[in-house]
C-alpha cells in the first residue's frame, strides 16, 4: 500500500487501465449513440417538419390556385349568363308584354316553375348558377324575383331597394357590395335594350348569389378537396364566410386565424369590375393537423432509428469482443515469440484494457530489443574492429599472393630461361668443337703449305674437313638461333601480355620447344591437334603460360613414376567460342581434389615442388584475362582432361 493517497488523476489513471476494452467500447457505444441519436433526432425532427411543412404549404397553394381559378370561372359564367340571356327574344317579349305589372311577384324556382323566358338547361347547360334572378323596370322598380328552391338566404329589402339601383347606374357588369345587413353578394347585371334600339334598356336582368358559408360549401365541393376556404374582409380581416364554420366562425380575426392555421391566398380579389367591399379568398390548413402528422412521422422513424441503432450496437460491441479476442491471442503469440527469441523472461501483467497492456508489453520489448541492440552493437563494434584487422591481413595475404603468383610466373619464365640455356648449350658446344677442330685442321694445312710439304691429298682431306666442319657449325648455329628465337617469342608474349593475331599451333609448338628439357628427360608422347592456319586475336602469352602450367602439372602429378604418358592438344571452334582441350592419360584426381585444384597454395606434391599456384594462375587466366569458363574431369587411373571454352574475338580466322 502506498504511503500517499494517489491522485485525482492518477486515481483515474488506474481506474482507465483496468478497465477492459470491451467495458470501454460499450460505454463509448452507448455514449457516443446517445449523443448521436439526439444530434439526429433534432436535425432529422426539423428536416421532417420543414419538409412536410414545405410539401403541405406546396400543396395548400396549389389547392389555393386551383379554388381561386374555380371561383373565377364561376363569376365569368355568371357573366356570360346574364348577358346571354338578356339578348334572348323570349326575355325581350316577355319584358314588353309584362314589364308595366304594378307589383313584383316572387316565385320559387326549380324545374317544374322556371322563368317563362328562361331558356331549357339543354341550351344554358347549368350556366345560371345564382340562386336568385331579379327583373327590374327601366325605372330600376323590381318587378320580378325568382329563387331557387334550396337557396337558404332570402334578398333583403335594402338590397332591392337601395343597392341595386346604385349599382344599376354603373357600367360594370359584375359587382360585389353588401346589403344594410351585412351580408355580401355578388351580383350579375345586363340590361335589356328591347326590339327597337334606344340609348336607354327598357329593363334589367339581376343574377344575384350571397357570398356567405352555403355558397362556399356548394363551391368548395368542386375542389376535390377537404381544405378549408374562407373570406375575409379586406378592411377588417375579419371572416365574413368559410365553408367549414364549426370549426372557422364568421367574424374571426385573421390574427387568430394565424395561430392555428396557415394561410395561402391573394391579399385582394381583383377581377376589373366594381367591389364596393374588397375581400380575401384563401385557403387554410390547420398547424395542428400538420404537428400529428409530423409527429407520427417522427415517431415512426425513431421506431425504426431505434432498432437500427440497436442493431448496429450489437454489431459494433460484437465486433470490438472479437477483435479484442484476436488481439489478445497476436499480443500474446507476439510477445511469447519476442521472448524466445530474445531469451527473455515473461512478465506478469495485471487484466485491464488490451490495447493499453499490448502498448505496454511492447514498450517493454522495445526497451528489451534496444537494450539487446546495444549489446549487439558492442558486439559488432569489436567484430569491427578484429575484421578491420582481418581486413589489413587479407591486404597483406591478397598482395603476398600477387606476389607469389608473380614469383610463380618469373620462376616458370627462369625454369624457362635455364632450360633454353641448357638446350642451346648443346648446339653451341658441338658448333665449338667443330670450329676448334678446323681451326687444328686449317693450321696443319697452313704449315704444310708454308714448308711445302702439302700434299694433294691433304689437301684434299683438308677440304673435305672444312665441308663438314662447317656444315656442322651451321647446323648447331640455325638450331640454337631457333632456340633462342623461341624462346624470345614466349619470353616477350609472357612479360608484355599484349593483345595481338597469332597462329595458336605456332604458339602451341613454341611453348612446347621451350618445355623440351623438362620433356627430353622421358618417353612422353605429346599430341598436337590444332589447324594451322587457325589464327586469333587474343593473348599469346596467356596461351604459353596456360600450356606450360598444364605440362608441368600433369609432370609433376599426373606421370609422377610414368615415363611413357601421352599429352594431346585438341583445339576446335564453334560459331563464336574456341575450345581448347587438354588432356594426359596419368593418374588423375579423387573428387576431393579436383574440387579444391584452383585454390591458391594447394597441393598434393609440395616435397618434389609443388607451389600450389599453377591452376590457380591458370583458373585467373581463363575467366578473367580471357573472359571463358574452365571445367576439369578427372578420376582415380582415368587422367586428366582440361576443356577451355573461350569466346572468339574479330579478327579470328580458320579453315
Amino acid at each position: 500500500m502506498s504511503s500517499r493517497l494517489d491522485s485525482p488523476r492518477q486515481l483515474w489513471e488506474r481506474i482507465w487501465r483496468r478497465t477492459t476494452l470491451t467495458v470501454k467500447a460499450l460505454f463509448v457505444s452507448v455514449t457516443m449513440g446517445w449523443a448521436f441519436w439526439l444530434l439526429t433526432d433534432l436535425w432529422q425532427s426539423s428536416q421532417i417538419h420543414a419538409i412536410f411543412r414545405q410539401e403541405q404549404l406546396d400543396k395548400l397553394e396549389i389547392q389555393a390556385l386551383h379554388d381561386r381559378l374555380l371561383f373565377d370561372e364561376y363569376i365569368r359564367k355568371q357573366e356570360q349568363s346574364v348577358r346571354l340571356i338578356s339578348f334572348l327574344t323570349p326575355l325581350i317579349q316577355w319584358i314588353e308584354a309584362n314589364i308595366q305589372n304594378e307589383l313584383p311577384t316572387l316565385r320559387q324556382w326549380n324545374a317544374e316553375n322556371r322563368p317563362p323566358w328562361l331558356p331549357p338547361p339543354s341550351i344554358m347547360r347549368n350556366l345560371v348558377a345564382a340562386s336568385h334572378i331579379l327583373l327590374l323596370d327601366e325605372n330600376r322598380k323590381l318587378r320580378e324575383s325568382y329563387a331557387q328552391e334550396d337557396a337558404s338566404h332570402q334578398l333583403s329589402s335594402s338590397l332591392t331597394n337601395q343597392v341595386l339601383p346604385h349599382l344599376l347606374a354603373s357600367d360594370e357588369y359584375s359587382h360585389i357590395a353588401s346589403d344594410a345587413q351585412g351580408t355580401i353578394y355578388l351580383i350579375n347585371v345586363s340590361g335589356i335594350m328591347g326590339k327597337k334600339s334606344s340609348e336607354q334598356p327598357k329593363a334589367f336582368l339581376v343574377l344575384v348569389v350571397a357570398l356567405n358559408a352555403d355558397f362556399l360549401s356548394l363551391f368548395h365541393t368542386r375542389s376535390n378537396s377537404d381544405g378549408i376556404v374562407v373570406l375575409f374582409n379586406g378592411d377588417t380581416n375579419l371572416v365574413i364566410a368559410s365553408n367549414q364554420p364549426d370549426k372557422i366562425k364568421e367574424g374571426t380575426s385573421l390574427d387568430e386565424l394565424n395561430n392555428r392555421y396557415d394561410i395561402i391566398g391573394k391579399r385582394f380579389l381583383d377581377y376589373n369590375f366594381s367591389i364596393d367591399i374588397p375581400i380575401h379568398f384563401a385557403s387554410l390548413v390547420s398547424k395542428d393537423e400538420t404537428f400529428r402528422i409530423i409527429s407520427s412521422i417522427q415517431h415512426e422513424e425513431r421506431r425504426h432509428r431505434a432498432i437500427g441503432y440497436t442493431a448496429l450496437a450489437a454489431i459494433f460491441f460484437a465486433l470490438v469482443f472479437f477483435l479484442t479476442r484476436k488481439l489478445k491471442i497476436f499480443t500474446e503469440g507476439m510477445i511469447g515469440t519476442a521472448i524466445h527469441q530474445l531469451g527473455l523472461k515473461k512478465q506478469n501483467v495485471a487484466s485491464g484494457d488490451q490495447l493499453l497492456i499490448m502498448g505496454e508489453q511492447f514498450q517493454w520489448m522495445i526497451d528489451e530489443i534496444l537494450r539487446s541492440r546495444r549489446r549487439e552493437q558492442a558486439r559488432q563494434e569489436e567484430l569491427e574492429q578484429t575484421n578491420q584487422a582481418l581486413q589489413q591481413s587479407l591486404v597483406v595475404v591478397k598482395r603476398t599472393q600477387a606476389q607469389l603468383v608473380e614469383a610463380e610466373k618469373m620462376a616458370s619464365l627462369g625454369n624457362l630461361v635455364a632450360g633454353v640455356a641448357h638446350e642451346i648449350n648443346t648446339p653451341v658446344g658441338s658448333s665449338v668443337t667443330a670450329a676448334s677442330f678446323l681451326k687444328q685442321e686449317s693450321q696443319k694445312c697452313a704449315a704444310h703449305f708454308a714448308d711445302g710439304t702439302l700434299r694433294k691429298s691433304e689437301l684434299e682431306s683438308y677440304f673435305q674437313d672444312v665441308t663438314e666442319s662447317t656444315q656442322m657449325i651451321l647446323q648447331n648455329l640455325h638450331r640454337a638461333a631457333d632456340l633462342v628465337r623461341s624462346f624470345k617469342q614466349v619470353a616477350v608474349d609472357r612479360t608484355s601480355e599484349t593483345r595481338r593475331n597469332f597462329r595458336l599451333h605456332e604458339c602451341i609448338q613454341h611453348t612446347l620447344l621451350s618445355l623440351r628439357p623438362h620433356l627430353k628427360q622421358t618417353r612422353h608422347k605429346v599430341t598436337v591437334h590444332c589447324p594451322e592456319s587457325l589464327e586469333i586475336n587474343s593473348y599469346p602469352g596467356v596461351f604459353s603460360q596456360i600450356i606450360s602450367n598444364f605440362v608441368i602439372n600433369s609432370l609433376i602429378h599426373g606421370f609422377h613414376e610414368i615415363n611413357d604418358g601421352e599429352i594431346n592438344f585438341d583445339v576446335s571452334h564453334r560459331d563464336d567460342r574456341l575450345v581448347f582441350r587438354y588432356s594426359d592419360n596419368g593418374h588423375g584426381m579423387p573428387e576431393e581434389v579436383r574440387k579444391r585444384i584452383y585454390e591458391p597454395f594447394f597441393t598434393t606434391a609440395r616435397n618434389r615442388g609443388g607451389s600450389g599456384l599453377g591452376m590457380h594462375i591458370v583458373f585467373n587466366l581463363v575467366t578473367q584475362t580471357l573472359k571463358g569458363t574452365l571445367q576439369c574431369v578427372s578420376s582415380p587411373g582415368q587422367g586428366t582432361l582440361y576443356e577451355l571454352c573461350i569466346p572468339m574475338e574479330p579478327g579470328t580466322t580458320g579453315e
